[in-house]
């Protein structure tokens, strides 16, 4: 029989994994796909952005500077609190998350289609079963 702590760290490592993998991050990054997901609901300050990335502020202003040299991003001085800078997506920085999402979808695509019909239907049946843990 498995063992609880087995099967959380080998489903642990799994999900990380394939995580990278679905944000298609090899042409845009992992690090940015994060960015730009996270900025995609609304414009958030750098120190937001550090603190959703668990990275440093010092780290995410080094990488937001990147991104707006990429035209990913912009910063805007919010109007109220000029000292207050929000970090908006661009749409350049949509349509490089869009083709990076894309991009997963066909890397999943690509691997669930050399799997036997059995182990597809594994797949669908873990796939509900996590969606229900993250719904509980």
């Amino acid at each position: 029989m498995l063992e609880s702590s087995s099967v959380a760290e080998s489903l642990r490592f799994a999900v990380l994994h394939l995580s990278r993998g679905l944000r298609g991050a090899g042409k845009l990054g992992e690090s940015r796909y994060c960015v730009l997901s996270a900025l995609s609901a609304s414009p958030m300050t750098v120190s937001a952005l550090a603190f959703h990335g668990r990275v440093s502020v010092a780290s995410m202003s080094k990488l937001v500077s990147a991104m707006v040299e990429a035209g990913l991003v912009q910063r805007e001085r919010d109007v109220v609190d000029a000292r207050r800078v929000d970090i908006s997506i661009t749409e350049a920085g949509r349509e490089a998350l869009a083709a990076a999402a894309d991009d997963g979808v066909e890397w999943l695509h690509r691997h669930i289609d050399g799997l036997e019909g059995e182990d597809i239907i594994t797949l669908s049946r873990a796939a509900a079963i996590m969606r229900t843990m993250i719904t509980t």
